[in-house]
């Protein structure tokens, strides 16, 4: 029988063996036909990660929404004074809901511009090689 040492030396040096003998698998021709189409759609890609300049819209948008909404609920005067009690909590409620959202808009902007930066160096670093569109 032999030693759990000259086990574990075999079964290092069958590792060895399997993970440094095998070279790189070649790149079949149907990933070559893919690689290329992915070039082509490589503008379609960047569109997609510069979009984000319509979310700083929307929040500027409900941002206006929500304090003209405010305003006139607090400008009301007809009705009774419970409504007002209401609505002004249901406002409170929406300016606390606005402001959780302008929070995550800004960590997803944020997010956005890193996306690019990386998106950048990925179309950089392959435009030295290949032709994109």
């Amino acid at each position: 029988m032999k030693s759990k040492l000259k086990i574990i030396q075999d079964l290092l040096r069958e590792q060895k063996e399997s993970v440094f003998s095998e070279g790189p698998t070649p790149v079949t021709t149907a990933e070559k036909l893919t690689f290329r189409e992915s070039l082509k759609t490589f503008s379609r890609m960047g569109e997609s990660v510069y979009s984000s300049g319509k979310l700083k819209e929307v929040v500027e948008s409900l941002t206006n929404i929500v304090e003209t909404a405010g305003k006139l609920v607090t400008e009301a005067e007809d009705g009774d004074g419970v409504d007002r009690i209401t609505a002004g909590r249901q406002m409170k409620h929406v300016e606390s809901s606005l402001k959780e959202f302008n929070k995550a808009a800004n960590e997803v902007m944020i997010n956005n511009r890193r996306m690019e930066a990386a998106f950048e160096d990925i179309a950089e670093g392959i435009q030295k090689y290949y032709e994109v569109h």
